[in-house]
């Protein structure tokens, strides 16, 4: 038998506070439990600590991190579990009881503190029960609380809380509540991340030029602000898409991801002043949805230029570059580089595997794209949205229906609830009259000149950047093995959205007329966008290819461009070389 009794003093905090903030605190928590511990007569020791923080009360005891080990392999370390009071343990009735049954049938035992429980007196058990009960329904009247009070706070336009988003600092609104305001640094980063979306600039390419400029990300930023040493995270290309896709960009609250709206139909404003007018949000948007994005390439210095650009003509799987290390008989080592379908990778049958040469497919990719475009100037293209409310007239015209369905339903059955249907149905009806007698102006594209070729722009960027610029605009190069008699492998490079930049930088239409895809050692009849209908010309081609049809790869990227491009849809076609 102990001398002392051994006690496992126990505590638990749902969120981090400062030492001395108040009397949940951890440090006032374990200095209570210590100070009955150390009560005279009482022959009690402290054999170890179990102060869980960032855990919520409705955490099975038996899976928090700091008190678990006690319940399992150092149960027999201890006898009692001292804890400051009883909604430490356990806001759930269910986990509460589990706990009880555990140390009767374990032969310890629990005790508060603060006196209100103590499972060595009579009766102890039966009222800890009670006494849950109690604490499991003051956590739901907290969580009710919270709940109304966080739809006030954004009914009203107010900081609900939480990380600062992306550009704005939380400040004192003077209704002792928070509202949000712009940095002024990061507004102005803000700004330039719109600007350069809707130029066509990729979410890598910002990314790296912030790395690069050696900007602080937001978080390091709110790091430095509060004194805190910075963790010197980098910038990444999903960063990027975030920050321009929250609608806190034109002051917009959310809730669950979805814009907040008042009662009276409006978008609830957290913010004292927008940093981005709505229609350069949606324009960046806009942009940013209709690109092409590279899907698991891995983000390397290393990568091959035309991974996720090169296809097979066979399966229309992606190919990558393959590096083999050999040693010959004389020795030496030799590394070959060659891109090669990964069709067999992905369990994807495939009648012809491509593969060829990592310099021979990028030699003939860059004399094409040069060809085609690299002496025209180079263009940036910029749009502007124009205003049409459609979609927004759509929205409120949907939530009338509801509104008008619900209140027929019997929702709206009291005097409170249906006050604020009558409410709601006039600020809606007055919004959207509002909104169907707003003009509607055309969205406008327009391209801008940088002063330099597509050529230089070619020469500055690195192999990340000019995948990206590849891969936004439908770039593609197909890959047949053996696409002739006596030719072992040839390609079409598909210039996909690039024929709309050249057209804007003035390439001459009757260029254009044979602009659009070049073929290497491919049938010539693949190059021509016309049905051939002269008899003896299908017959020879049946003859030596075995049909006039064109391959489906061919065809789902052209299709892809028009679906993707209306603007250019069309395919031209030249030929660079063919070999007999």
């Amino acid at each position: 038998m102990h001398s002392k009794v051994r006690v496992v003093g126990c505590g638990r905090q749902s969120v981090t506070r400062t030492e001395d903030e108040n009397s949940l605190s951890i440090s006032a928590q374990k200095r209570d439990l210590q100070y009955w511990v150390d009560t005279p007569g009482q022959n009690r020791l402290i054999v170890g600590w179990a102060l869980d923080t960032n855990t919520s009360g409705t955490t099975n005891p038996f899976k928090r991190e700091q008190l678990s080990p006690w319940l399992t392999e150092r149960m027999d370390e201890w006898d009692v579990l001292a804890f400051p009071r009883i909604d430490r343990i356990s806001r759930k009735v269910r986990y509460f009881s589990e706990l009880l049954d555990w140390v009767e049938d374990n032969g310890k035992h629990i005790v508060t503190v603060d006196g209100s429980l103590n499972t060595q007196a009579a009766g102890g058990s039966a009222v800890a029960k009670v006494l849950s009960v109690l604490a499991e329904e003051e956590h739901r009247k907290i969580r009710k609380n919270v709940t109304n009070g966080m739809r006030t706070l954004r009914e009203l336009g107010r900081f609900t809380g939480g990380p600062q988003p992306f550009g704005y600092l939380s400040v004192d609104s003077g209704d002792e509540h928070r509202i949000l305001t712009p940095d002024p640094m990061y507004a102005e980063l803000l700004l330039e991340i719109a600007k350069r979306v809707r130029a066509g600039d990729s979410t890598y390419a910002i990314a790296d030029d912030f790395n690069r400029r050696g900007i602080m990300t937001w978080s390091d930023h709110l790091r430095s602000i509060k004194g805190k040493p910075i963790k010197g995270v980098l910038w990444k290309p999903a960063t990027i898409a975030r920050v321009i896709q929250n609608p806190v960009c034109v002051g917009y609250q959310t809730h669950n991801g979805e814009i907040w709206e008042t009662e009276e139909g409006e978008p609830s404003i957290i913010a004292d002043k927008a940093i981005l007018k709505l229609g350069e949000w949606e324009a960046a948007n806009k942009a940013l949805a209709s690109r092409t994005r590279l899907k698991k390439v891995r983000r390397r210095e290393t990568a091959c230029l035309l991974t996720g650009i090169a296809i097979c003509g066979s399966c229309g799987s992606r190919m990558v570059c393959h590096h083999t290390t050999k040693t010959l008989k004389n020795g030496e080592t030799k590394t070959y580089r060659d891109y090669r379908c990964t069709a067999r990778n992905r369990s994807v049958a495939c009648v012809s595997l491509s593969s060829v040469s990592e310099t021979e497919l990028e030699e003939v990719f860059a004399e094409a794209l040069m060809d085609a475009i690299g002496y025209a100037p180079e263009m940036v293209k910029m749009v502007d949205p124009g205003e049409d409310h459609t979609a927004e007239l759509d929205q409120k015209r949907q939530r009338l229906n509801k509104l008008e369905t619900d209140y027929a339903e019997g929702k709206y059955d009291t005097d409170a609830k249906e006050q604020s249907y009558w409410r709601t149905l006039e600020n809606l009806t007055k919004k959207i009259a509002e909104l169907e007698a707003r003009p509607v102006r055309p969205r406008m594209v327009t391209f801008q000149p940088t002063g330099r070729t597509w050529a230089d722009k070619w020469k500055a960027m690195g192999t990340q950047d000019r995948r990206e610029f590849l891969s936004e605009r439908n770039v593609r190069v197909i890959v047949w093995r053996d696409p002739m008699p006596d030719v072992k492998r040839g390609a079409v490079v598909h210039f996909g959205n690039l024929k709309e930049f050249a057209i804007a930088g003035g390439v001459d239409g009757a260029e254009l007329s044979d602009w659009g895809e070049t073929g290497w050692n491919v049938p010539e009849h693949w190059m021509d966008p016309v049905p051939l209908m002269d008899p003896e010309q299908r017959a020879a081609i049946v003859a030596t290819y075995g049909t006039v049809e064109l391959p489906e790869t061919l065809k789902k990227v052209r299709a892809k461009t028009r679906e993707t491009f209306p603007e250019a849809a069309s395919v031209f076609v030249s030929t660079l070389t063919t070999a007999a």
